[in-house]
This record gives structure tokens, C-alpha cells and sequence, in this order.
């Protein structure tokens, strides 16, 4: 009997435990949603960061760059083996005394119970305006 995939986690679970592992800094369980030859892309028009365990090694340069940020899942749509993941990345800025916001969305697919692509959307110019510039 062929395997339908219904005992492996949706594409929106698997999206949804990725950015709940890049919050908790949980390397071990961010790795084990990615199929090793996962890809990554922080736009859409960007280069892809190929392989599993070279996008472990973003996602680990990402939050010891933002050592404070927290990743939170607000909403998470599913369609086959494809979801997009709403999400908000928050970190407080004790020079401006107040919490710095980006609204995010990804697309991610799955494949055989792990992620084979990540693609993020959110307005690239207004996340430098405000955790590089305003938030410094």
C-alpha cells in the first residue's frame, strides 16, 4: 500500500515549528524540519542558501544578530503541500524605548514530512529603516 503522507506533519505544521525553533534558538528542532536539500530565500529575488545545514547557519547568524527578537506565528495557510506562514518578528529597542515590529509573511513547501523550500516576504526597506537605522 502506498504511503499517502497522512501520518506526516502538514507543510503549515512543519512552517509553523520552524519559526517556533528560530525563537526558542532551538537549532536541534529547526534542523529537523528541513530535508537536506531544503532551500531558503529571504526574498524572493535573493540568492537561495542551499542545503540544510547551511541554512542552520543563517538562521544562527540571524538570531545572534538580533539576540533579543522574538519570532511569533499569527496565522498559517495550508494548501496541499504548501502553507504561508503569517508571522510578526518583535524586538524591543532600549535606545528608543519601544518595541521594533515587522510583519512577515513565508511560503514553504514540504515534501516526505520536512520542508524542501522557504521563501520570506516583508517590506525589506522599512526592516532596515527600523532594526538597522531607527533601531541601532
Amino acid at each position: 500500500m502506498a504511503d499517502d503522507g497522512a501520518d506526516q506533519p502538514s507543510a503549515g505544521d512543519l512552517g509553523r515549528v520552524f519559526f517556533d525553533a528560530i525563537d526558542a534558538r532551538d537549532p536541534h528542532r529547526l534542523r529537523a524540519t528541513l530535508a537536506d536539500h531544503a532551500t531558503f530565500r529571504a526574498l524572493p529575488h535573493r540568492d537561495p542558501v542551499r542545503h540544510a545545514d547551511a541554512i542552520l547557519d543563517y538562521f544562527g547568524a540571524v538570531v545572534s544578530s538580533y539576540p533579543t527578537a522574538r519570532w511569533e506565528v499569527t496565522d498559517v495557510l495550508v494548501d496541499g503541500d504548501r502553507a504561508a506562514i503569517q508571522l510578526v518578528v518583535r524586538e524591543y529597542s532600549p535606545r528608543l524605548g519601544r518595541e521594533l515590529v515587522s510583519e512577515q509573511i513565508a511560503l514553504v513547501r514540504a515534501a516526505n514530512g520536512q520542508l524542501v523550500s522557504i521563501v520570506g516576504y516583508y517590506d525589506s526597506a522599512e526592516f532596515r529603516r527600523l532594526f538597522w537605522e531607527e533601531g541601532g
